[in-house]
């Protein structure tokens, strides 16, 4: 059991740590830029997403696939992938100073997306993947938590009010770059100094089995992030900043569906590989497992939804607890989706899983631009929620017909403990915020215990397999 769960525990609580510095920076940065400039932040950095995924198409995720395999590819790996993803990420950065330069925006916005466009060359540079393949998960957290411990002082030190909006993309880029310094420290006494290896014929090589990979992860980028660039473009900025103030209690929520997929993937990559007649049996515990931690705070989040914006953004933003109740769903869906497809890569189906994630994002950009300007914000959260139930009935279709996850009545169990914990959270909901979800999680963890939603024997299936 050591394994698993101590890359899981590593991962959680430095995805943890890290999100709750990201997530105070997002809270200080709401406040001191007003709805207005946090919608401008949010618009341009939802742009500086698509540009950072361009610097993967995929990459990333063989290089995890290969060095889980065989980590003594690592070195050569990085070799050959590092220089190709600053290629990449150059090419991803002019263009967006060429969308800045045409945009009908107000300067600000403009030079917001100029600076963003030096942290999508800095993304490029992060060499995580080294360390997820070979299930070294404590290096990648301690980058992570560096990178947004001092995102978050930057931001309090650079940003002192909405004047100051153009230290933010500067502030995060330095933060990323001291993150991939904090990996490659670590990095080259266990790998040693990486090997370049430039060459179209080299590049080939590796983009081949990639491609699809890094579309379906550009796609799935515009599935997730085109209500909020739609609301940038044709709406205003403070029906934008009341949208990512949601958004950006849904994306903390996410650091569930990033540990769960980091450490499922090179398992599920083994198990193909070693014991492929345990594979149902692992499928379907991740199910339990997927269900029981995200469940919970998606009802909570429901319930709570008014009293969490006022208290994280300010009563600025409390209009946007519609919003936050639909956006909340994506998260489980979402997980399910990343069990789902992360078991499809695992057996070799780059191009079913492709295809999936273009109807899916397919779906959700034609329901977006229905909805957007017909519901503003709150349509796009619809949206959001409906596209990604499609990509779930694609993704659920074919992972079925590869395996048969193994799953038994025990899958209830986090079903009836959400539902004790929802009664004594709406009971509680007018009392003191952090009471209330004290008593809800206490009540939570006290069923899902006794009723065996997750057990010691789910949690080591991951070794002893």
């Amino acid at each position: 059991m050591r394994g698993p769960v101590r890359n899981a525990g590593y991962l959680f609580a430095g995805e943890a740590a890290s999100r709750i510095f990201g997530f105070l920076t997002t809270a200080v940065l709401a406040r001191r830029l007003g709805v207005d400039g946090f919608g401008e932040v949010g618009f341009a950095a939802a742009v500086m997403a698509y540009g950072v995924v361009s610097t993967d198409l995929g990459l990333v995720t063989v290089g995890t696939r290969s060095v889980a395999r065989d980590r003594s590819q690592a070195r050569e790996l990085v070799g050959s992938v590092l220089p190709l993803r600053l290629l990449l990420g150059l090419v991803a950065a002019a263009v967006m100073v060429l969308i800045a330069v045409v945009l009908p925006k107000p300067a600000s916005v403009k030079w917001l997306l100029l600076l963003y466009s030096l942290a999508v060359i800095a993304q490029s540079l992060l060499i995580e993947w080294v360390f997820i393949g070979s299930e070294k998960m404590g290096f990648v957290s301690v980058s992570r938590v560096v990178t947004n411990c001092a995102y978050f002082a930057l931001t309090l030190v650079l940003v002192r009010d909405s004047e100051a909006i153009l230290s933010v993309p500067i502030a995060f880029t330095i933060a990323t770059l001291l993150g991939v310094l904090v990996l490659f420290v670590n990095y080259v006494p266990r790998f040693g100094l990486p090997r370049f290896r430039l060459g179209c014929l080299r590049w080939r090589e590796l983009i081949r089995p990639a491609w699809p990979i890094g579309a379906a992860s550009l796609l799935t980028q515009v599935h997730v992030n085109i209500g909020l660039v739609l609301l940038g473009l044709i709406a205003t900025f403070q029906q934008t900043g009341i949208y990512n103030s949601a958004f950006r209690l849904v994306f903390f929520l996410m650091t569930l569906d990033r540990v769960f997929y980091t450490v499922f993937f090179p398992v599920v990559s083994r198990f193909v590989k070693d014991r492929p007649d345990r594979l149902p049996e692992l499928v379907g515990t991740a199910a339990r497992i997927v269900l029981a931690l995200s469940i919970p705070f998606c009802v909570g989040a429901a319930i709570l939804a008014r009293p969490l914006l006022e208290t994280v953004f300010s009563s600025g933003y409390a209009t946007a607890y519609p919003i936050l109740r639909v956006m909340v769903w994506f998260v489980p869906l979402s997980m399910f989706n990343s069990l789902a497809g992360y078991t499809l890569l695992a057996v070799g189906r780059e191009r079913r899983f492709l295809s999936n994630t273009a109807i899916g994002v397919g779906t959700a950009v034609v329901l977006n631009f229905a909805a957007v300007p017909l519901a503003g914000s709150l349509g796009a959260a619809l949206a959001l929620v409906a596209g990604e139930l499609v990509l779930l009935a694609l993704m659920g279709r074919d992972l079925l017909s590869a395996v048969r996850p193994k799953l038994d009545l025990r899958v209830l169990a986090p079903i009836a403990a959400v539902s004790a914990m929802a009664i004594v959270v709406f009971l509680l909901r007018d009392m003191n915020l952090v009471g209330c979800i004290g008593f809800g999680a206490l009540t939570y963890s006290v069923f899902i215990l006794l009723l065996r939603g997750i057990t010691a024997d789910d949690i080591g299936l991951a070794r002893n397999g």
